[in-house]
């Protein structure tokens, strides 16, 4: 009988201690992505925290900030791309969606004609305005909950490098796992974030530069807006660039330029896929042997969790489920075998 009400005890605590953290995360959940960006961070930083702190003697607080600071210039740059390139032509768009879709119809219109099939019916076409005026503020808005975000990963990835061996030891204490299986999530962890916290935007970098290139050559109005589109839709499995090189072949073609249309087509197999194919080989592999199929669904599961940031965020849900299932396999098959 002390027995049962001593489990019954620990459930009813369990229970608890589960529902004060679900009501805590549901109040914070609009900040998971910066959260996640601090770990991310965190892990990519600990190396040479560690060295520079037990190896070279530096002061704590100047390592952190120092490392603070080369992660600023790391992240601004994609940000102000964004700013640059992106948002003035959201807010354009925006406000001038019957223009967008008056052109969009045209293009459409040619392709239909030289190809004889019907992309769009007519139905979807007089909706394109409101789609178009109705989807466009929500990415203005996402960008608004990023500033947010960015607020939170900076407050607390400066707390993680502070205490980074006291929070560690509390981690490790809490984490109801064998020594071994907690040194398997270390491991695992940090080859997955280096994975796709470094190998993804190198290969997004890579691709972005090739195609800009190949745009200028071929007569692309705006290449480098185009270029920076394409390296954001790189990340994305198995479509990645073609997402925007196939609709720009496709409008160069529609207004009478085959030759142009037809040589970036061969371009973009033959470079731009080719250098996707190659570098992903040697970088990602070289960290972490990542299967496409969890991309894929990782990106699928990650985007309307996290918003952009699932591209990579969503990856890692999914590596982390495998990585626990088996964790849970060792430690009870583990257990099974000493009784």
């Amino acid at each position: 009988m002390e027995n049962f009400n001593e489990r019954f005890r620990q459930v009813i605590f369990f229970i608890l201690i589960a529902a004060l953290s679900f009501l805590i995360f549901w109040q914070i959940k609009s900040t998971v992505p910066g959260i996640l960006a601090a770990i991310t961070l965190y892990v990519l930083n600990r190396k040479f925290l560690f060295k520079l702190y037990f190896q070279k003697k530096w002061n704590r607080t100047v390592i952190v900030l120092l490392l603070l600071f080369i992660d600023s210039i790391a992240l601004l740059i994609p940000i102000a791309l964004a700013t640059v390139f992106i948002l003035p032509k959201l807010s354009y768009l925006s406000n001038n969606a019957n223009e967008l879709y008056a052109g969009l119809k045209e293009i459409i219109d040619k392709i239909s004609t030289r190809f004889g099939i019907e992309l769009l019916s007519k139905d979807n076409l007089s909706n394109l305005p409101g789609i178009v005026s109705s989807v466009l503020p929500n990415f203005l808005g996402t960008a608004a909950s990023g500033l947010t975000n960015l607020g939170v990963f900076y407050f607390i990835l400066y707390y993680m490098l502070q205490y980074a061996e006291k929070m560690e030891s509390v981690i490790s204490k809490y984490i109801p796992l064998k020594n071994k299986n907690i040194s398997l999530i270390a491991s695992e962890t940090k080859d997955i974030v280096t994975s796709y916290a470094i190998g993804i935007p190198i290969l997004a970098v890579a691709q972005g530069i090739c195609a800009t290139i190949g745009y200028w050559i071929f007569g692309v109005e705006n290449p480098i807006f185009w270029g920076f589109i394409t390296a954001l839709c790189s990340v994305i499995p198995f479509v990645g660039s073609a997402l925007i090189w196939v609709p720009l072949v496709a409008y160069l073609y529609a207004t009478n330029d085959a030759h142009n249309a037809l040589f970036l087509a061969i371009y973009s197999v033959v470079v731009v896929l080719n250098v996707d194919n190659l570098l992903r080989i040697v970088l990602l592999k070289a960290f972490a042997d990542i299967h496409p199929l969890i991309t894929l669904f990782g990106v699928i599961i990650g985007l309307p969790l996290f918003g952009f940031l699932g591209l990579i965020f969503g990856p890692l849900l999914v590596s982390y489920l495998l990585l626990l299932m088996r964790i849970y396999v060792n430690e009870f098959a583990d257990t099974e075998t000493v009784s």
